[in-house]
């Protein structure tokens, strides 16, 4: 009877085992090639919580995962234009990430040049902008994945060695992961 007993808990480990390796894995496998996880510091979430109150954003998300070697540089919050955006960059910027973030629609007073719809999440409707402050403008034009999550507005641009104002498959991986971010 002991023996049973004993091969039936030797059994229950190997089995949870394999369990936590291929959870693990799959969360591994969450992540893109060339990511990493996000991590913040006590001190930087207070300061995205006091940006987003500053312009009324209830719900502040952040992105699960940034390129490597990528950190948060910048907190910046709109003048009159009421947003606050988020800034990932590595040492030589030549590659960053923005997330910008806003309680109502806000396109920047821009002129819409390009736009083309995307889904996030399968059920999240997004399009990728690219707009200007002037139509004739379009060396200046930015360009970004614009949706809304919950009650906040999100736009996710990016500039990749040193190229900006491209719609990118990565901007969309890392919407798809954003979470909301927990005092």
């Amino acid at each position: 009877m002991i023996r049973y007993f004993l091969v039936f808990l030797l059994s229950c480990i190997v089995f949870i085992s394999g369990c936590t390796q291929e959870s693990q894995t799959a969360t591994n496998q969450a992540i893109p090639e060339g990511f990493e996880a996000l991590t913040l510091t006590d001190q930087q979430k207070i300061e995205i919580f006091e940006a987003a109150e500053k312009v009324g954003v209830e719900k502040v998300f952040v992105p699960s995962f940034v390129r490597k070697g990528q950190k948060l540089e910048k907190i910046v919050t709109g003048d009159q234009v009421m947003y606050f955006s988020l800034l990932f960059s590595n040492e030589n910027e030549e590659t960053y990430l923005k997330v910008q973030e806003s309680p109502g629609e806000v396109l920047l007073d821009g002129v819409i040049i390009e736009e083309k719809d995307t889904k996030i999440n399968n059920d999240i409707t997004a399009k990728w902008i690219s707009f200007s402050n002037h139509k004739d403008n379009i060396e200046g034009a930015s360009s970004g994945l614009y949706f809304q999550q919950d009650t906040t507005f999100i736009m996710i641009s990016e500039k990749v060695n040193g190229k900006k104002n491209e719609f990118t498959k990565s901007a969309e991986e890392v919407a798809t992961f954003l979470k909301p971010l927990i005092k």
